[in-house]
């Protein structure tokens, strides 16, 4: 008896010790259960800055206690088997079994935000119209805007803000389209564009492929060479996914899985470790395609957020010759620089409904965006615009293996300026505050014409 007894205690100790026994320590450490960093030590120097030591201590051992994840699981499963009710910190059950981000009961309502917003959008217009680039804004609805009827019972879902948007973008005459339309008419069809349960932030493949290719047929009415996919072009299957995105939460789902028939090459790596990108966005690639080049195809530049660089990209690679994208956010309020570096040919700045807020795009940076008008337009208003030439003044060139930057610090006085290699390469200077004036060239470029650089201002 005094065995078992023995055995019991020792079992009983192990079971309140091992999760303290198998605490995790690890720097930076990621849940896959919710797709977060767990907290960091409560008595570090950063978490000492931002005070509150009881609540560092509290978070820190919540988070990194021993199966932490198996337990956070072990809940979630049963509440879904018992209760029929969805307890992840990312998702939350609809209707009928489907699945949303958790995010669905916070709506924006319209604001000063959204003004500045589509004067931003109007800005980058402008720039590229002034430069004979077409330019196309693109706005991708949320799963709630295409499956309401299946959000939640007694989630009142507001989408009212988005016609103002529009209506500012039309009241500004910007080119864009709203992808919301030809989804809702495809789900309305009996097809699947947003699934039932998994990746509920996202459209699927084939919502993607339909999206990708309203992109494509609004730039060819202004480019005919632009390619749009077509039933030779795809090939559809569909793949058995067993977990909600980033999370262990099981599922039994047949997605689309949409493959595209093509030839690519990618040059993103020449590029990555040079080209500044946000910290907090970071996606770059660069794709060419020989067919569409051989077709005439044009160069494309496209900021894009998570629906295009999850889904989307690869539709819009076989539809370019040449395809860069770059993480929109707040990267697109640095626009200028990745015109002087790509040169496109077109433009296209894709969002999607729940990026259009403070978090994703600065207010402030947007607010104060300034661009250079073209040089041409200034000399053809009589603006008085001086020059110099580039060996005879004081520069600062940081030379990369793919891009150049160079620098220059004039003093005050000066409206704009340009880089000028030649007649057909002119290049707009960036106002860097006290620092002066910066722009990033193709190193290549910077060394064919670095003895006969012009620096232009006004």
């Amino acid at each position: 008896m005094k065995l078992i007894k023995g055995m019991a205690v020792f079992g009983f100790w192990m079971i309140l010790l091992t999760p303290v026994l198998t605490f995790n320590f690890e720097e930076g450490a990621i849940s896959e259960i919710d797709n977060r960093e767990l907290s960091t030590n409560p008595f570090s120097a950063e978490a000492r800055e931002k005070g509150d030591l009881t609540g560092n201590i509290e978070n820190y051992v919540e988070d990194r206690i021993g199966f932490r994840d198996d337990m956070i699981l072990a809940y979630t499963i049963m509440n879904d088997r018992v209760f029929g009710k969805m307890v992840h910190p990312s998702y939350v059950y609809g209707k009928d079994g489907y699945v949303f981000g958790a995010g669905l009961n916070v709506y924006p309502c319209y604001s000063e935000f959204h003004e500045e917003f589509a004067d931003m959008v109007l800005k980058v217009q402008n720039y590229c119209s002034e430069r004979n680039v077409p330019f196309l804004f693109v706005f991708n609805p949320a799963k709630p805007a295409v499956l309401t009827r299946y959000i939640p019972e007694g989630q009142n879902y507001d989408r009212d803000w988005v016609g103002q948007f529009l209506a500012a973008l039309d009241e500004r005459g910007v080119h864009y389209i709203d992808n919301t339309g030809i989804l809702c008419e495809k789900t309305a069809e009996g097809e699947v564009v947003f699934n039932k349960k998994y990746d509920a932030n996202h459209w699927n493949d084939l919502g993607a492929l339909y999206g990708a290719n309203q992109i494509l047929k609004s730039l060819q009415a202004e480019i005919p060479q632009v390619h749009v996919n077509n039933a030779e072009d795809i090939i559809y299957d569909e793949v058995l996914k067993t977990t909600l995105l980033v999370s262990e939460f099981p599922i039994n789902e047949m997605v689309p899985n949409i493959s595209i028939n093509m030839q690519w090459e990618s040059v993103s790596e020449d590029y990555r470790e040079e080209l500044f990108l946000d910290e907090n966005y970071h996606a770059f690639e660069y794709f060419r395609n020989p067919i569409r080049a051989e077709e005439g195809s044009p160069r494309a530049l496209v900021f894009q957020g998570s629906y295009m660089n999850e889904y989307g990209y690869k539709y819009l690679m076989n539809g370019f010759s040449e395809y860069i994208y770059v993480h929109d956010y707040q990267n697109i309020i640095n626009f200028p620089y990745y015109y002087n570096i790509f040169k496109p040919e077109c433009v296209v700045f894709e969002v999607a409904e729940y990026t259009l807020e403070d978090g994703y795009f600065d207010r402030e940076r947007m607010r104060t965006m300034a661009l250079n008008p073209t040089l041409e337009s200034v000399l053809n208003k009589g603006g008085v615009v001086r020059s110099e030439v580039a060996t005879e003044i004081d520069l600062i060139i940081e030379n990369g293996s793919k891009l150049t930057k160079i620098m220059w610090a004039p003093g005050s006085g000066i409206s704009y300026g340009w880089l000028k290699l030649d007649e057909g390469n002119v290049y707009d200077l960036l106002c860097e505050g006290e620092a002066g004036y910066s722009v990033t060239i193709l190193t290549e470029e910077y060394e064919q014409y670095k003895e006969t650089m012009e620096i232009l201002y006004y």
